[in-house]
């Protein structure tokens, strides 16, 4: 088994290199050798993983699915090393991160001051906004995006995952008493998040019997920003589809209820962390990016 791990490597470096020949260069081995090692997976598993052609590699279905364990078991391992290597050394230097401003704000900035309360020679660089960013040209270590990624070529890592609860504020809740059902929904004004996929269109599921309601709502305030709209929502301008992690305190508080809260959305979003590169990530990112996992598996769930 210990040969397939290190062919497991290899393959994982083939598809981010994009070819055989880059991959070779990286891992300073023979193109031939790179290429044997591939073929060597392939006859062990019964199936092609990469389809060969003169101008480029493309995954086959089976490929991008094993692509995925491999990438997971390297990067398991390179932590493994960099958590010991942290131990000895201690993490410093600067990180240059960024994050939507809802995320930023509930969430990020306030595990950041702990990561540092650890590791106080880390210093932060960090950029809040809406939009998505080039991390290479504008030359981040890393970014934190919530929902599902389109396929940028960057390497990510999942961290979390979140749900976004149906919100309102206690006094406009208690003005709508006969709120029951999903369908009644239709009849609110609704605070609607542009940033989203699909930013009026609800998609509920049914904890308790796993029915599925689809709604297409009318937005009576449209919003780009995650933080605006919660607000919106406070002040009672209308009924809000809001992020568990941004929530919390204000439905602690009761300055916001959850509407139907048998229902919730259909699908969890993940939270993923991005890089340019996993080739010599520095450690502090690495640890950093750990932390944030371990942070975000221990908050409070309210879905």
């Amino acid at each position: 088994m210990l040969k397939e791990l290190n062919r497991m490597a290899v393959f994982a470096q083939v598809v981010e290199q994009g070819s055989f020949s880059k991959a070779a260069v990286a891992l300073g081995l023979g193109k031939s050798v790179v290429s044997a090692h591939v073929a060597a997976l392939e006859k062990r598993l019964g199936t092609q993983l990469i389809s060969r052609s003169t101008r480029a590699l493309s995954l086959t279905q089976e490929g991008h699915a094993f692509y995925a364990s491999c990438r997971d078991m390297v990067a398991a391992g390179e932590t493994a090393f960099a958590t010991v290597e942290a131990q000895r050394v201690g993490a410093s230097g600067l990180i240059r991160l960024t994050s939507s401003y809802n995320f930023g704000v509930s969430f990020l900035i306030a595990q950041l001051g702990q990561f540092r309360k650890l590791h106080p020679d880390v210093t932060y660089d960090l950029v809040l906004e809406d939009s998505v960013s080039n991390l290479i040209e504008e030359r981040f270590d890393l970014a934190l995006r919530v929902g599902r990624l389109p396929d940028t070529g960057l390497f990510a890592s999942e961290i979390g995952s979140c749900h976004m609860l149906l919100c309102a504020s206690r006094e406009f809740a208690a003005q709508h008493p006969s709120i029951a059902a999903p369908d009644d929904l239709l009849s609110l004004p609704w605070v609607s998040i542009t940033q989203l996929a699909h930013p009026q269109k609800l998609e509920l599921l049914n904890l308790r019997t796993a029915q599925r309601v689809s709604l297409r709502l009318n937005a009576a305030v449209k919003t780009h920003s995650g933080i605006a709209a919660r607000e919106f929502v406070r002040c009672g301008a209308g009924v809000g589809l809001l992020p568990d992690y941004a929530v919390t305190g204000d439905l602690l508080r009761g300055d916001l209820v959850r509407l139907l809260p048998e229902w919730a959305e259909a699908n969890a979003r993940p939270i993923s962390a991005l890089f340019p590169s996993r080739d010599r990530l520095p450690t502090r990112v690495r640890l950093l990016v750990d932390f944030l996992r371990q942070s975000f598996g221990q908050r409070g769930q309210l879905a």
